[in-house]
């Protein structure tokens, strides 16, 4: 036995026995009859006090209600309207829908909610408006408690939910997203949240599900709430509902408010983190960022089943340009293959120069195909961009070695160490510009790495 209640199914079949047997007992009873009829009218009213009031809907309540009058009381049909501030009218009947010959006002807490028809009975009850009378007090008190509940429901929802997006951390700011995703599938009458997060502050757009939304061949109410923060990004909140009822939009829309504040604060404090972290020449990232990001984008990567790509690259005769040009034109270079790496890649990828020629770019890729093509392509245009400040036939080029994550390493140090290697063998070949690491570059030993020049070089990035 595991405790669990009746099912709403099963209740309702309870209830239809009783109704047979009341009848059959109306029907064989002589003097007895008021006397039958008076206690089936007090099991129909205990019945009703039954009925869960904290962790219900109003709609599901007033439909349960109905339910158990129909189901119990010889009655063919009952119907209820309700219409009050803060909700859309409710109208719901159980059994045969009643002509409305009579009606009783629900009020409650002094306030005429709405109204309740009963329909012809099945047998000879007497009179029975003081029984209507009755079920419908009790029905609108039902109800007025049930709203009472779900509105403290809806603002302790709406407070969970708003001090999550207002405390947004500045480190963990995933955490912090599922976190809120999850506050607002718990919403009443809620069973599904999603955000949609398109914001410098997270990198490349984010989408968060929480709660229920596989398709189960039911109806269901999805709405949206969308913020667009103009160059900042845009963000949007669907919430699904158990009903055709609509989410508090307002609440949601404070929320989403909240929210993009505390994006805004945390991308503030990036780019004073970014100022501290920037090489001064380039204005690029150096050697500090770099591990930061990656660090995020690898637990990011994992986390979502995504691939990060790093490539590592130098400029192939940056010497002989300082020798024999210069070193302000070599200054010159340097910045034009930063604005080169700038204009091939997006906002939320991290680009960093280790030191003299060297760079490295940190960017999420669908797959290994990208990086190549991605790296080609940078190659190609830093070429372009260099060779515009150098003499007609100086042909300078870059040399890019990729790793990407999980193929070929799983951890900021691997990763960096098989970008490495693979950036000595394409400066080790007459023809390969770009070179891509197989997936056993991650599972080279330190003794094997030991004898590359630069895979020693590599181990000691940190």
């Amino acid at each position: 036995m595991n405790g669990a209640g009746p099912t709403r199914e099963e209740t309702l079949s309870r209830l239809d026995s009783i109704q047979a047997r009341s009848l059959e007992r109306l029907q064989e009873a002589g003097p007895d009859r008021a006397l039958l009829v008076e206690l089936l009218e007090a099991a129909c009213l205990l019945e009703l006090a039954k009925i869960e009031t904290t962790r219900v809907d109003p709609t599901s309540y007033l439909q349960h209600a109905l339910d158990v009058v129909a189901q119990m009381y010889p009655v063919y049909g009952v119907a209820a309207t309700i219409s009050v501030p803060g909700y859309e009218p409710i109208e719901v009947h159980s059994g045969e829908p009643p002509a409305g010959d009579r009606r009783y006002p629900l009020v409650g807490d002094s306030v005429t909610l709405g109204v309740l028809v009963a329909g012809e009975p099945k047998a000879d009850l007497g009179p029975c408006d003081g029984f209507f009378r009755q079920v419908a007090a009790q029905i609108a008190q039902g109800f007025s408690s049930v709203s009472h509940s779900q509105q403290l429901r809806r603002e302790a929802a709406s407070a969970t939910a708003a001090r999550v997006a207002s405390q947004l951390p500045d480190e963990h700011i995933v955490d912090g997203l599922e976190e809120l995703a999850l506050a607002l599938a718990s919403f009443p009458a809620v069973i599904a949240a999603e955000l949609v997060i398109d914001h410098i502050a997270v990198g490349p757009p984010l989408r968060l599900r929480s709660g229920y939304w596989d398709n189960d061949g039911h109806p269901h109410s999805v709405d949206s709430v969308t913020l667009d923060l103009g160059a900042a990004g845009r963000l949007t909140a669907r919430i699904r509902s158990a009903d055709e009822s609509a989410p508090d939009e307002l609440a949601v829309q404070a929320v989403m408010e909240y929210l993009a504040c505390s994006l805004d604060r945390i991308a503030t404090t990036q780019a004073l983190r970014e100022q501290a972290e920037t090489e001064p020449l380039t204005g690029l990232g150096n050697r500090r960022r770099l591990q930061r990001s990656l660090d995020q984008q690898l637990s990011r990567a994992q986390r979502y089943g995504e691939r990060v790509a790093l490539l590592l690259l130098d400029l192939d005769r940056f010497k002989a340009v300082n020798d024999e040009l210069g070193h302000e034109t070599g200054d010159a270079v340097i910045v034009a293959c930063a604005e080169a790496l700038r204009e091939r890649t997006r906002g939320y990828d991290e680009l960093v120069r280790l030191g003299g020629d060297e760079f490295v770019v940190v960017a999420p890729v669908p797959d290994v195909l990208q990086a190549r093509q991605l790296a080609e392509d940078m190659r190609e245009h830093i070429a372009r961009r260099c060779n515009a400040l150098l003499p007609p036939d100086w042909g300078l080029t870059a040399t890019i070695g990729v790793a990407v994550y999980p193929d070929a390493a799983v951890d900021p140090e691997s990763l960096l160490r098989a970008a490495d290697i693979a950036l000595y063998r394409a400066k080790d070949s007459d023809h390969e510009g770009v070179v891509v690491a197989e997936p056993a570059v991650a599972d080279i030993t330190s003794a094997t790495l030991g004898r590359h020049p630069r895979a020693r070089r590599g181990l000691r990035r940190d």
